[in-house]
């Protein structure tokens, strides 16, 4: 606190009144003679400091006519106009009185009015006029409320308006107020950092008048650019510290030597369990409908030998660009044509991912949030649960996460650094070739606004965006013209109808707020956390701003134009939202370190320190024991493993409630939140869902298509569903699929052989099958697995019949 209150006890102190003035050779000899005559009444020592902005009239000129005739006039001249901000600095820096007043010189107040002003600066380190009847128009006043608002929300003034131009301070706080701004937003400016520095501030209502002589310098105009110049103040004078050096400042002692060493122990150990978390486990069935397309792509590449265009069932796939098949090719190749080499792919990209997290938390924080936040990353549900599912969205994950970092380090200092910048543009290119546009979507937006709002950034010119642009299409234009040349229509179906059309809502529609749950259950069991992590981030006492440094800022606009751009998009699904999941990882693991580095002591974290981690473990055993019940009373054959789970769960969950009210053992909340999260997790990805898919397979114990694998000659259709796994598991190119039980081909297909295996579509009634077959046929079921009929169909006795010609059979 610096107040310096009930300083000044004369009662008449010694003033100067700053008027700044640009191009107001009309009113500027009234104002000066005003505030001459004003001044008289409460002073016998005070200087009238006219600072001249750069005008082109004849104000200077006026101004020194009156110095000639009243010795208490200065003149500050500018030379250009360098803004409003710049000659309140001029004028205070001049300023040599106790009491520096200031006023805008277009004669709108009553300057005999500062006699209350010198009354309350007694006891007030600032006093600030609001005007009481405004004498504007009225879209003046309405723009000047809205802007009032605005800033008493951002900035926490508590000043009703900020921007009436008859304010008064001691001078040693005019002295220690570091404005910067040379725009309109200085009151803001003022008024913010003597609420920051701890001075006392006090309104007092003044009188205002219409403007009758020279002309406003305020307009419309202006709107648009004080608004950017309040989200740039916001940003850099409230809401984050100033950028450190990222260098340990406590290696130097031998206690952070160890502490360091052993937090990179601790990640060596974390990378380790999330290897065997993600890497093990993954040959069981491939799970219909993503995993079955996303494998047998891949696979059909390597039958075909045409790496360019994307297949499916041998017929073109336009839905995304080929680099995840290329992937699952290449592991196919090397591991075999496997439920594991091509789960490979998602999972090694999550591991990637989540030790690119750590890398850059231990290089933009420290290793112990780097830690953190790669815990917090591994421990999230939905990371947990995509990491080892064949998704295009994991490795999406990986390429924006790895390109926000580069464009981070890149922009990190006074110069954009080329090196990161095109490794950026590099990633983003390679996410391209994943899944489309929406990698350079995601990427843009948030580095943009990132170096338009940081002033401690450097910020990329046009020809830094088309230097990236350029490198980004070095990746994607050689495929881009391959496929073209061999299917002229891809690139038009790819962008418009699986991009444009889909992001319209063509596929998966969902409503506006369908992230919001996707996203807390997502972040489980961080999500706890959420009320918490808000006031911290908002918070605005000196303490807390001085914990959150700028990367914050960009972490949060990264996920939360994640999180905003896929809400505007009507086509929805849950793991669309992967790519923020790092951005949010870092967010959690700085967080976590800020509440549990006083564990000791009661602060006002307790309840995001404990009380959310309680939370959530009671949330994860409830959940624990909700799956194993479910398990339970659904499946016909349970594993005694379900029943030491079913005990274990229940025991949790009794202990988790049991405990919620222990305070002797705070230190270990989070730890056994994150021991529980992991318990399930291990249940769920290595235990249930294994078995989920061997239950749902098509080739289970009892099925022709497993007799089928024996029989390579065995007729087999897929009929109104991909059912992908059919070809890729008979390692079959001579497999159809008909998309409707309707298609006319199916009828000549069962036609043309003796017997046919009909993979159905279990919604399709036997009745639609038996109007589609041809007369006579016989069908016959063979049994139910999973989301398919297996059914046999045998068309009536061929005819034989001659026809002219030379000697053939013509077999119908």
């Amino acid at each position: 606190m610096h107040s310096t209150a009930v300083r000044t006890s004369s009662v008449k102190p010694a003033i100067s009144l700053v008027l700044p003035a640009w191009n107001e050779s009309e009113v500027i000899l009234t104002a000066i003679a005003e505030a001459d005559a004003a001044l008289r009444l409460v002073s016998k020592d005070y200087e009238i400091i006219v600072v001249d902005d750069g005008s082109t009239d004849d104000t200077s000129a006026l101004v020194r006519s009156a110095m000639a005739t009243n010795p208490s006039v200065k003149l500050v001249q500018h030379s250009p106009n360098q803004g409003y901000g710049a000659a309140l600095r001029s004028g205070f820096a001049a300023a040599e009185k106790d009491l520096v007043a200031f006023t805008d010189a277009d004669c709108q107040f009553d300057l005999t009015e500062l006699d209350r002003f010198i009354l309350l600066a007694r006891r007030y380190d600032v006093v600030c006029g609001y005007r009481i009847d405004r004498k504007d128009s009225f879209l003046r006043c309405f723009y000047s409320r809205v802007y009032n608002q605005l800033v008493r929300i951002a900035l926490r003034t508590e000043v009703r308006d900020v921007d009436c131009a008859l304010k008064m301070f001691h001078r040693d706080v005019v002295r220690n107020l570091s404005i910067s701004g040379n725009g309109f937003l200085v009151n803001s400016e003022m008024l913010t950092q003597a609420k920051q520095q701890g001075y006392e501030i006090v309104e007092v209502g003044v009188s205002h008048r219409p403007r009758t002589e020279g002309t406003s310098t305020v307009s419309i105009g202006h709107i648009p650019k004080v608004l950017a110049s309040l989200a740039r103040y916001w940003w850099n004078g409230i809401q984050f510290s100033e950028p450190t050096d990222t260098t340990s400042v406590s290696s130097s002692t031998e206690d952070a030597r160890r502490s360091s060493s052993l937090w990179g122990w601790m990640q060596f150990a974390l990378i380790v369990v999330a290897a065997v978390f993600l890497l093990t486990n993954l040959g069981y069935p491939l799970i219909d409908r993503d995993e079955t397309r996303y494998a047998e792509i891949p696979r059909e590449m390597l039958a075909t030998g045409n790496w360019i265009l994307p297949q499916l069932n041998f017929e073109t796939y336009y839905d995304k660009p080929p680099l995840v098949y290329w992937l699952c090719a290449l592991s196919y190749q090397c591991f075999g044509v496997t439920e594991y080499a091509a789960r490979l792919v998602p999972a090694m990209a999550a591991l990637l991912t989540l030790i690119a997290t750590i890398a850059f938390g231990s290089r933009n924080f420290d290793r112990k949030i780097g830690t953190l936040a790669g815990l917090v990353l591994m421990l999230s549900a939905g990371f947990m649960f995509t990491s080892r599912y064949l998704i295009l969205d994991g490795a999406l994950m990986m390429f924006v996460t790895l390109s926000m970092f580069a464009a981070y380090e890149a922009v990190h200092g006074d110069r954009v650094r080329l090196g990161w910048w095109f490794s950026a543009a590099v990633c983003c290119g390679l996410g391209f070739m994943t899944k489309g546009p929406v990698a350079l979507a995601l990427w843009l937006p948030p580095v943009l606004a990132f170096t338009w709002l940081s002033s401690s950034f450097a910020k990329p010119r046009a020809w830094h965006y088309a230097l990236f642009v350029a490198a980004a299409s070095m990746i994607v234009a050689p495929w881009m013209i391959a496929v073209t040349m061999q299917d002229a229509s891809f690139l038009t179906e790819f962008f418009y109808k699986h991009n444009l059309r889909r992001f319209a809502g063509d596929f998966h529609d969902r409503p506006f707020w369908y992230f919001v749950p996707v996203l807390l259950l997502a972040g489980h069991p961080w999500s706890f956390l959420t009320i918490p992590y808000a006031r911290f981030f908002f918070r605005q006492t000196p303490e807390t701003r001085g914990r959150r440094p700028e990367l914050i800022g960009f972490l949060m606009l990264w996920s939360l134009w994640c999180f905003v751009f896929f809400s505007l998009s009507r086509c929805k699904l849950p793991t669309y939202l992967l790519p923020s999941a790092p951005a949010l990882a870092l967010m959690m693991g700085h967080y976590l370190n800020e509440i549990l580095r006083e564990t000791g002591v009661p602060m006002r974290d307790e309840f995001a320190r404990v009380w959310s981690a309680r939370a959530a473990t009671v949330a994860t055993s409830l959940a624990g024991v909700g799956f194993v019940a479910y398990t339970l009373f659904c499946d016909d054959i349970v594993s005694p493993l379900t029943y030491l789970w079913a005990m274990l769960w229940t025991a949790l969950l009794v202990g988790s409630v049991l405990m919620w009210t222990d305070r002797h053992q705070m230190r270990l909340a989070w730890a056994s939140a994150a021991t529980v999260t992991f318990m399930f997790a291990v249940m769920v990805m290595h235990q249930m869902l294994p078995a989920y898919s061997r239950s749902e397979t098509l080739f289970g114990d009892v099925s022709a298509l497993t007799d089928a694998r024996q029989t390579p000659d065995r007729v087999v259709a897929t009929v109104d569903h991909e059912f992908s796994e059919v070809p890729f598991y008979l390692d079959r190119s001579d497999i159809p699929n008909f998309d409707k039980v309707d298609d006319g081909e199916l009828r000549d297909f069962i036609a043309q052989h003796d017997r046919t295996l009909l993979v159905l579509n279990d919604e399709v009634t036997m009745n639609e099958l038996l109007s589609q077959v041809p007369n006579g046929s016989k069908i016959v079921p063979i049994g139910d697995r999973g989301a398919a009929h297996l059914i046999e169909v045998v068309p009536p006795m061929k005819s034989i019949r001659f026809v002219r010609g030379p000697k053939r059979l013509d077999i119908r």
